[in-house]
């Protein structure tokens, strides 16, 4: 994965963490436009720092390293644990 392709990626990758947040039943993420957006920009960059790269551990690091970014993760709250690179699907899990 390399240019757009890498960046459509991490894009489907970043919108499937946030939403998995905005899932939690105490989500760390106010669900509106602007703090939606942020998250995913935060996790989107930590992405294309990492990419092109098809290892599940790297892509949940970074995940989590943009979640971090903005503080949305709690020491209880959801932390990403996997990334399917084949379509963007995320797996969560209390941190």
């Amino acid at each position: 994965m390399h240019g757009p392709d890498a960046e459509n990626a991490a894009k489907v990758i970043a919108e499937n963490v946030v939403s998995a947040v905005l899932r939690d039943p105490m989500p760390s993420l106010r669900d509106t436009p602007i703090a939606r957006e942020a998250a995913v920009t935060a996790i989107l960059i930590e992405l294309l720092r990492v990419m092109p790269t098809e290892d599940s551990d790297r892509l949940a690091g970074a995940c989590n390293r943009g979640l971090g970014e903005l503080m949305i993760t709690e020491v209880s709250g959801p932390v990403v644990d996997a990334v399917d690179p084949d379509d963007g699907s995320v797996t969560m899990r209390q941190g």
